[in-house]
């Protein structure tokens, strides 16, 4: 049974349906609430199908927690989409699980690049979604519409296909399910057309990749800038340094012929981002133990500058890169979290410590509750220890 709606309700439910939220849509736009408004249709487009299957009108589908066949699949998904699924991280994911993700995000746009579906196929089981948990979505509150349409009436089929190397097999599937989701994504689809902003569905993978790589991207979005279609870069696969000692060479560019002087694993994570941000901070020189202080301003990928970083190289038996200074320019807009993640990421993946002193400023005026509230803040990075902390790099 596939059609189980017809097609003369195709207009009349797209009528009731933007009837109902066409102005709640509008006004969402215009006043930055957008996000709330898309949850809402999204329930709404749940009470309408479990109005009709607890009706015997549509058949139930065979899904269930744990059944994730269909979340080895490589989906597209909205611009509003991607940015549900991002405030839900940054209010539900702790900095840890922030950093995991992307771990996961670029190991799985790594293996995944340059590579068709019939390619992708044979090697699915090694691929599942990067929200998937033990089988279960981390994000099942706000999961884009696709997912929400994607189903099946018989699970035991969908075991039969995963296991067979057939990408092109039919699973019968609801169609209230699929006609009711996919009508409200058109919506959203059509509003932000109107509003000339970027509409266009996008590999959810590296979609996310750009949106967490990015800084307030919402508002982006909303003024018309691209959020997804935009030319985020992979680090080099070389970054991941593997333990053959704390030297390596590095490749100092210049107008002259280029020179190669052994630095430290630590230095060389220093110098990465030394070179990639360009703009200095004034008043930094050297620390007490006479290393200097590499100051520089954080940018995020559309070249705004957030932040500033100040990196110095601490030569002692256990060798560390230590994060002198660390400040938004914004407080409370979540860049903070943002320039810590790439930090901690980039010394996972060259191999080194960090360590960092939660202290404010002296200009700051904080109370001992301010400093705890700073030191849990490092905690969720990994860091550990009571004043001085220090954070051991992740392997694998």
């Amino acid at each position: 049974m596939r059609a189980i709606i017809g097609e003369s309700c195709q207009n009349p439910f797209k009528d009731i349906l933007e009837g109902q939220f066409r102005e709640k849509i509008y006004n969402g736009f215009i006043n930055d609430a957008i996000l709330p408004v898309l949850e809402e249709v999204m329930a709404y487009g749940h009470d309408i199908v479990d109005a009709l299957e607890s009706s015997n009108k549509s058949p139930a589908v065979d899904c269930g927690p744990g059944c994730s066949y269909c979340c080895h699949s490589q989906i597209h998904v909205l611009p509003i989409e991607s940015l549900l699924i991002l405030a839900f991280i940054n209010e539900c994911f702790t900095g840890k699980q922030i950093l995991l993700l992307m771990d996961k995000i670029e190991l799985r746009l790594q293996r995944t690049r340059g590579k068709s579906i019939g390619l992708l196929f044979p090697i699915k089981g090694e691929l599942p979604c990067i929200f998937l948990e033990n089988g279960m979505c981390s994000i099942y509150k706000v999961r884009p519409f696709i997912c929400r349409a994607w189903n099946s009436m018989d699970s035991s089929l969908c075991r039969k296909i995963f296991n067979s190397g057939k990408f092109d097999d039919e699973i019968e599937s609801s169609s209230a399910r699929n006609f009711v989701f996919e009508s409200s994504r058109s919506l959203f689809t059509d509003i932000a057309g109107q509003l000339k902003l970027e509409t266009a569905p996008f590999e959810m993978t590296r979609g996310l990749f750009n949106c967490l790589n990015g800084t307030d991207p919402l508002p982006l979005w909303l003024s018309g800038e691209d959020i997804l279609n935009v030319n985020t870069q992979l680090g080099p696969a070389s970054s991941r340094v593997d333990s053959l000692g704390d030297c390596r060479s590095f490749d100092l560019h210049s107008d002259r012929a280029a020179q190669t002087l052994p630095v430290s694993r630590e230095q060389e994570y220093i110098n990465y981002f030394y070179e990639k941000y360009k703009s200095r901070l004034a008043g930094y020189g050297y620390a007490q133990n006479h290393s200097q202080i590499h100051s520089f301003v954080f940018q995020n990928v559309y070249g705004k500058s957030i932040g500033a970083v100040a990196l110095n190289e601490v030569g002692t038996q256990n060798r560390t890169v230590h994060i002198h200074h660390l400040k938004a320019f914004v407080l409370q807009s979540g860049n903070g979290t943002l320039m810590l993640v790439e930090l901690c990421r980039k010394a996972d993946c060259f191999n080194v410590r960090l360590s960092a002193n939660p202290v404010f400023s002296p200009n700051d005026k904080c109370s001992n509750r301010d400093f705890k509230v700073l030191s849990e803040w490092y905690e969720q990075f990994g860091f550990k220890g009571d004043s001085d902390l220090c954070r051991i790099p992740r392997q694998g």
